[in-house]
This record gives structure tokens, C-alpha cells and sequence, in this order.
């Protein structure tokens, strides 16, 4: 997956000072954007394979020409003592490794720039000629060395054009700039409020289970790893403890699914543990094995709430819990929609930025929450869950007995723009099929011919 973003919003400080390096990326990035013409640009890129620095910024334009550049003085983390051999050495496989990365990527057209902006080691620019020459011939990649002069010049043109746009680009050095010439009077960052409402309403509680099934087979998941459902472990022992048939139905949906007692049916005693203990493995659950489950809860609501509420005193509560590609591996959004989206909500960035760069990053970011609660009309008020909620709307929400079902999706602030995305592209995916549903209280829930 290829990343391109558009700046951070502020520049990186370090004690309190600019870090000028950071700044220089921005000029630089604002050149390729405005004057060459760049419609994406890539910033730090560091999985070329290799242990070398990241390269500073990749530029594209079109899907045929790739820009790579990197900031002379970022060199000077090398040894001082390095042979010119090992560092001629070292730039080859760096500049290599990169032109093969955006080959598989389809860009054709790949050159190379180093930008001398200040001072710069002596062997740099002793070996640059030379590691020019030979990426030319058996490459076919230019490598263009900016000194300091033409370096200046172009900056330079990158301000004025900056000045005739005198629009924000979402660049902090072209914001310095309009800020300076008057043309801006702050670089503007409102959040905006998350929705309070998942973008697809239900008739009643019976069509709960075939949401559930189309949100989880929509195509936008994780679905390989199977799915969590935090509950399984009550309504195990719920089961495993009640003699009806239609417990025993239950019992049969959880049964396969692994259990810590060899013959469980002859166990009718309550466990010294909680059931969550009894388990070494938390199991995993297809996504036809959590529809079958949630099926029968829904059309057996009041039997097991009232279990429920017998046992642990408190409302009937399912989560179930599936996971979003990481931004690094997602194959249905832009990298720069992502991003956007991320920073509309209120998300960070340079957090966004990290994790497109990240091959395993904290699973926390990316996980998300069913929320399925069952309860009658005297039990208590459930606390406010920590992660953000979007409730999914049901005309109708009453059972039988007075029972009243409630279903929403939780997410973590830190990327909701990214599941915003994503529910809005699976509400638009799975409304055909929900808008089928017939009317509501039909305990016989099923699709329309």
C-alpha cells in the first residue's frame, strides 16, 4: 500500500525550537505540489526494505512519474569515519531499493533528486556524481543534485506561486507564508461532531441478525480471523445450567465451539470461576455462527433476559467485536480520503501518517464494537461505554414481555473518520438488502421475494 499524504497540521518541535529539517520537507513538498506539479505527495518513507534512513518525500504525478527526494544534511547521521566506497555503496542500494518499490507500483517514469539546503559532508558530494552515473546506466533513473543556489531559487518559486494561489494547501510552510502576507488569518482546524446515528435505520429487533450478517460479510472487514462476542462465556453457562428445549437449542449453536468440561450436560453444579476463566483460548466465531446466535436471543428475548437478569442483575449485553484493515493494508479508500476524513473528526495526523507506514501497528485503533443490549423495563441503566457510539435506529424497538432491544456500534475516537468511512461505504452496500425487510413485529422475520 502506498501512502500519500498532505502535511501535518503544525510543525514538529523539539525544546520548544522548529525543527528546520521538518520545515525544509514543507518547502521542498510545496515545490514538487505547485511548481512541478505533484499531485501526491508521500512524506518519510521507510519500508524500501533496507535499514537506511527514510527517504524525505516521494512526489508523483499522474500514475506515470515518481519523484524521489532526499535532504542532503539527513546524511550526516552516517559515520564520520565511512569509506567513500561503503557510502557510494549504500546510496546505490538506497536509491535501488526505492526505484523497485515504485516500479511494483506501476510508476514508470522514477527519478531521483538531493537537495543541498545548507551545509553538507564533503564525501556526499564527492560520491553523488559518481552514484549518478551508475543509476543511469543500469537503472535508467536520473539523479539531479539542487545545491544551494538552485535549491534557493526554488523555493522561491514556490512561495510566489504560493502567493498567486493565496489558498490554504494544508501545507504549514505555504500556511507561514499566507499568514505572513496577510491572506490568512489562522490555518483553520474544526473538528466536526461525530454522528450520532450509524446511516441505515431497521424496522424492529428481528432484523437485527440479518444486519449484523450483512455488516460482517460486507467486504470492508477483517473476516478471516473470525470475530469476537463478548458474552459467549454467560450465555455458555446459561445454557450448559437450563434443562428447556429450547436452552438445549442454544446449547447446541455453542457447543462445537469448545468447551472445558468433557461431558458438560452431566455438570449442573455452578462453577466456582466466572465462565471467561474456563476457556484458554478465547474462541472465534464465524460470521454464520454469530448470526445463528444472535437469532435465537432475539426470538427467545424474554427467556433469556430474565436468565439473565437472574444470574448476574443486570441487562442482557453482546458485543461483537471485528476489526478494520489497517490504514497500511486497506484496499477501498485513498490514503489522502483517509487522512481527511480522520483530521474532520478531530484525529491526529501525524498518528494517521504513522500508521500508513506501520505493517502491525496497535490493533486498539482499528477495533470496533456490535452492540447488541436486551433489557426489560425496570433494569438498570447501563454505564456510557469509553469508546464513541453511533446508535443503529429501530422504528419499532419492543419484544415480547416488554422487553426492548437497542443495537450500536462503538468505535475509537482516534481514527472515527476512518470508520465513518467505512460505515458509510457498508450502509450503502447492505441497503438493498435491509430495505427488503418486511414490517415490524414479525417475530417470522425474513426477506421479501
Amino acid at each position: 500500500m502506498l501512502y500519500f499524504a498532505s502535511a501535518p497540521d503544525a510543525l514538529k518541535e523539539r525544546d520548544g525550537i522548529v525543527d528546520y529539517f521538518v520545515l525544509k520537507q514543507h518547502a521542498i513538498a510545496t515545490y514538487l505540489q505547485l511548481v512541478v506539479g505533484c499531485d501526491r505527495i508521500l512524506y518519510d518513507a521507510e519500508w524500501w526494505g533496507t535499514r537506511e534512513p527514510p527517504i524525505d518525500l516521494v512526489g508523483t504525478k499522474g500514475t506515470d512519474l515518481a519523484i524521489v527526494v532526499d535532504i542532503a544534511e539527513k546524511f550526516s547521521s552516517y559515520p564520520k569515519g565511512m569509506r567513500l566506497p561503503t557510502l557510494k555503496r549504500k546510496l546505490i542500494q538506497r536509491f535501488v531499493a526505492a526505484h523497485e518499490r515504485l516500479r511494483s507500483w506501476g510508476f514508470q517514469k522514477i527519478q531521483g533528486e538531493v537537495w543541498f539546503l545548507g551545509a553538507a559532508r564533503e564525501a556526499l558530494e564527492l560520491v553523488l556524481p559518481s552514484v549518478a552515473q551508475i543509476l543511469w546506466r543500469e537503472r535508467q533513473m536520473p539523479i539531479n543534485i539542487v545545491l544551494s543556489a538552485e535549491a534557493q531559487q526554488r523555493i522561491a518559486q514556490a512561495t510566489e506561486k504560493v502567493r498567486q494561489l493565496g489558498r490554504d494547501v494544508g501545507n504549514p510552510f505555504a500556511q507561514s507564508i499566507l499568514l505572513a502576507s496577510g491572506m490568512l488569518e489562522t490555518p483553520p482546524r474544526i473538528a466536526e461532531a461525530l454522528p450520532p446515528q450509524f446511516p441505515l435505520e431497521l424496522p424492529d429487533p428481528y432484523a437485527i441478525p440479518t444486519f449484523v450478517e450483512a455488516f460482517l460479510t460486507s467486504g470492508y472487514l477483517v473476516d478471516w480471523l473470525g470475530f469476537d462476542l463478548e458474552g459467549f462465556y454467560e450465555l455458555w453457562d446459561l445454557a450448559r445450567q437450563q434443562r428447556s428445549s429450547a436452552w438445549s437449542d442454544l446449547f447446541a449453536l455453542l457447543d462445537p465451539l469448545g468447551n472445558p468440561y468433557p461431558d458438560e450436560r452431566a455438570f449442573f453444579g455452578t462453577p466456582s470461576l466466572p465462565p471467561s476463566t474456563m476457556w484458554a483460548v478465547t474462541p472465534k466465531f464465524s460470521s454464520e455462527q454469530v448470526v445463528s446466535i444472535l437469532r435465537w436471543v432475539i426470538n427467545n428475548a424474554a427467556r433469556a433476559v430474565q436468565a439473565w437478569r437472574e444470574r448476574w442483575r443486570q441487562p442482557l449485553v453482546l458485543e461483537i467485536g471485528f476489526l478494520l484493515p489497517y490504514l497500511s493494508r486497506n484496499p477501498h479508500f485513498p490514503p489522502e480520503v483517509i487522512e481527511a476524513e480522520i483530521a474532520r473528526y478531530g484525529g491526529d495526523r501525524d498518528l494517521a501518517r504513522l500508521h500508513f507506514q506501520l505493517p502491525r501497528p496497535d490493533k486498539h485503533f482499528y477495533r470496533g464494537y456490535l452492540r447488541l443490549v436486551l433489557q426489560g423495563p425496570y433494569d438498570a441503566t447501563l454505564p456510557v461505554p469509553r469508546l464513541s457510539v453511533a446508535e443503529v435506529s429501530l422504528r419499532s424497538p419492543f419484544l415480547p414481555r416488554g422487553t426492548m432491544a437497542s443495537l450500536s456500534v462503538l468505535y475509537p475516537p482516534e481514527f472515527a473518520g476512518y470508520f465513518w468511512l467505512t460505515f458509510q461505504a457498508i450502509a450503502q452496500a447492505i441497503r438493498p438488502k435491509v430495505l427488503r425487510l418486511k414490517s415490524p413485529q414479525n417475530p417470522s422475520q425474513r426477506l421479501e421475494p
